[in-house]
């Protein structure tokens, strides 16, 4: 990244115009925009305040650290992850908030180590988790300025996540159109198309098989959103029709047992008794274990998944059982507590 390029970037991550910084700099509107622009560059006696200004160091300015390799990527990434298991989300968090500093023009590390301090922040249920938002918040700010678009697209799903949980709807509508702008077209399809037109077997299926499992995911979602409002109109009858499809959906793309019985806890919390209640808890948690079985899949057999994966999400399982306040009629039930020490046992394997 040239200097120009890591001015406008830091001066935008600062919220500050190009007026407020050549005001502090007793230079010109019009040099600033120059510098950013790589018509011209800063004169050498300006760097240091350029950096002061800005918050960062000369190296940063000057560009001295780059992009990082994925697997330097992967490295820093298990780093955070040794330092949340071993000393807590605070300091996971200032190691991640360090290394991004260090690496300021590297956007995939910005992106990445976001959205596992944003997943942390859930499933180990941080106490002080709100201190953090803000500033998860803006690191995905950041990587929207990404020339990625990949990397655009991953941020404006999670900003709108974020506005969705906060209720700012009129913001999450903004991210959701950036989204769709830039989502006209799946990519994946023409390349996985492009493979096979090209007789690359090898680089096909993994390709498709990728989409088959997103696909999964999309049309599980919207099932989930069509069963929630069946529940909210109290439409019985809708809402078991749903749960069935959920099920055969899952079977018939092969996620496994957990996917298929995970669809009925809402069902039974809203129309079920306290037995009915706990056997659909008792479901999942039973399952729990093969909560990854659809990567024995043959229809998967190409794709590579995280061996780290699975751990967390029994994790996050086990905190939402205990937090969710619906369930507070079965919490103090014997089954319930010996069904969250199974969940806890998988955790500890």
């Amino acid at each position: 990244m040239k200097i120009g390029e890591v001015i406008r970037k830091c001066r935008k991550e600062k919220e500050m115009t190009q007026e407020e910084m050549a005001r502090y700099l007793g230079v010109t509107a019009p040099a600033v925009n120059k510098w950013e622009n790589g018509n011209s560059y800063p004169d050498i006696s300006l760097l240091a305040p350029i950096a002061r200004l800005l918050g960062i160091s000369t190296d940063m300015l000057l560009s001295y650290k780059e992009e990082l390799t994925e697997q330097e990527i992967r490295k820093i990434l298990e780093k955070i992850e040794e330092k949340m298991k071993k000393e807590g989300y605070d300091s996971a968090f200032s190691f991640a908030e360090n290394k991004i500093q260090e690496y300021p023009n590297c956007d995939r590390l910005l992106l990445y180590a976001a959205q596992m301090l944003d997943g942390y922040k859930i499933i180990y249920a941080v106490e002080n988790a709100k201190e953090y938002e803000d500033k998860i918040y803006k690191l995905y700010i950041r990587a929207l300025q990404s020339k990625e678009n990949e990397i655009i697209q991953i941020a404006a799903v999670a900003l709108f996540s974020c506005c969705m949980l906060k209720k700012d709807y009129e913001k999450a509508q903004e991210y959701l159109d950036l989204l769709s702008k830039r989502n006209s077209i799946n990519p994946k399809q023409l390349q996985a198309n492009l493979y096979f037109s090209q007789g690359k077997t090898e680089e096909a299926y993994p390709v498709y098989e990728q989409i088959v499992f997103a696909g999964f995911g999309e049309i599980s979602a919207a099932l989930n959103g069509i069963l929630g409002l069946a529940i909210k109109e109290k439409n019985m009858e809708k809402a078991k029709r749903i749960i069935e499809k959920q099920k055969e959906l899952a079977r018939v793309l092969e996620m496994g047992t957990y996917m298929e019985v995970s669809s009925g806890l809402e069902f039974a919390l809203q129309y079920q008794g306290k037995e009915e209640l706990l056997n659909s808890i008792a479901d999942i948690v039973h399952s729990a274990h093969k909560i990854d079985e659809f990567r024995k899949s043959d229809l998967y057999s190409h794709m590579s998944f995280s061996d780290k994966g699975t751990e967390n999400i029994v994790h996050m399982l086990q905190t939402a059982f205990e937090k969710d306040e619906s369930l507070n009629s079965v919490k103090e039930d014997k089954r319930f507590k010996k069904l969250m020490q199974e969940l806890k046992k998988i955790t500890e394997k």
